[in-house]
């Protein structure tokens, strides 16, 4: 799976489709896909 990054708010969701609303700032279109090396490691 994938996880999208809203960039206005940046929300994060995880799923197999890239979301087409931001369902916490409402923005439409505006998530991009997260890289694995941008993930945090601990």
């Amino acid at each position: 799976m994938a996880v999208w990054v809203c960039e206005p708010c940046g929300f994060e969701k995880e799923g197999r489709c890239k979301p087409q609303k931001c369902s916490n700032c409402g923005g439409e279109g505006s998530f991009k896909k997260k890289e694995e090396n941008q993930k945090k490691e601990e």
